[in-house]
């Protein structure tokens, strides 16, 4: 060991005792608390936070299930209210219409529409009482659906084609210019038409029966014609009072059936009737317009007579 002189090994000897001092002044069982009561604080706060933690996220699973409950029901709700609006041809009168979609529709004679005025995600539909000839915007994602009150119904994604659903007729028929429709009876039958092609349904039996047809002499009252091809007096008449809106009693007192292969655009009623004279036993007479009790005047009346 290196010589030190006394001097120097009083100071060491000095600076030793004051470490010894300090060292003893620290009260160590103090110490010991203050560490373990600031664990113990860390710790007491991490209990919390965690705890803290758990509620919230129980109280956010029963906040989280009522915000898409009330979103749902919103939703839906707003989703279920849809509005209708209606369109009518007045008797002895066709019109032209656009649907909110684009497709266009003409509807025939005493004809009456009602549809959605915003159409669904998923389909079109639309309620017919009468006759109406749709173009249908094609839409692969949205079926175009025609219903009818006796539970009849067309649906198609885009084509053309002629729906004929009068209350007092005894047949629903439906036909096809264009692409393809499929007809849903009410007995839930399905049948398909291709172009050119109809579906008389019966009301009556239920029955349903397909047919090639003249399709242009089908659907041209939407032009303001008349098309006859090969068609019977009976089915003449009808149209005759749904075009000049008047009541035809036909009185078929031979029993005979007459059909008629003819076109009318610009003729009047009295001009048809004496063409239809021409090849076959009929007289007509004019029963003017009477006036009623409320002000209002019945149709004019024509009495036909076949012999």
């Amino acid at each position: 060991m290196e010589n030190m002189s006394p001097e120097s090994l009083f100071r060491k000897a000095q600076a030793l005792g004051d470490d010894i001092r300090e060292m003893e002044s620290i009260d160590t069982l103090a110490a010991y608390h203050k560490a373990k009561f600031d664990i113990n604080k860390v710790e007491r706060k991490k209990t919390v936070y965690s705890l803290l933690m758990r509620y919230a996220a129980l109280l956010a699973i029963p906040l989280l299930m009522t915000s898409l409950v009330l979103g749902y029901l919103y939703f839906d709700g707003a989703e279920e209210e849809v509005k209708y609006a209606e369109i009518t041809a007045a008797t002895g009168s066709v019109i032209r219409y656009e649907l909110p979609d684009g497709s266009v529709v003409w509807l025939n004679a005493g004809t009456t529409l009602r549809y959605p005025t915003v159409f669904k995600k998923d389909n079109r539909s639309v309620e017919l009482k009468g006759e109406a000839y749709f173009e249908i915007q094609a839409d692969q994602e949205r079926p175009f659906y025609v219903n009818t009150r006796n539970g009849l119904s067309v649906y198609v994604y885009g084509t053309k084609f002629n729906v004929n659903a009068y209350e007092n007729d005894d047949y629903i028929e439906t036909v096809l210019e264009k692409g393809k429709v499929n007809v849903i009876t009410p007995n839930r039958e399905t049948i398909v038409l291709t172009p050119g092609e109809q579906l008389l349904y019966d009301k009556q039996s239920q029955k349903s029966v397909k047919n090639k047809v003249d399709v242009y002499g089908k659907i041209a009252w939407k032009d303001g014609k008349l098309v006859f091809r090969n068609t019977p007096l009976e089915e003449i008449f009808k149209r005759l009072e749904r075009h000049f809106n008047v009541d035809i009693q036909y009185n078929n007192r031979c029993e005979k059936e007459y059909r008629y292969r003819a076109t009318f655009r610009d003729e009047t009623l009295s001009q048809i009737l004496d063409y239809l004279a021409k090849s076959a036993k009929m007289k007509w007479k004019i029963e003017e317009s009477q006036q009623q009790a409320d002000d209002t005047f019945t149709k004019k009346k024509i009495i036909v007579d076949l012999y």
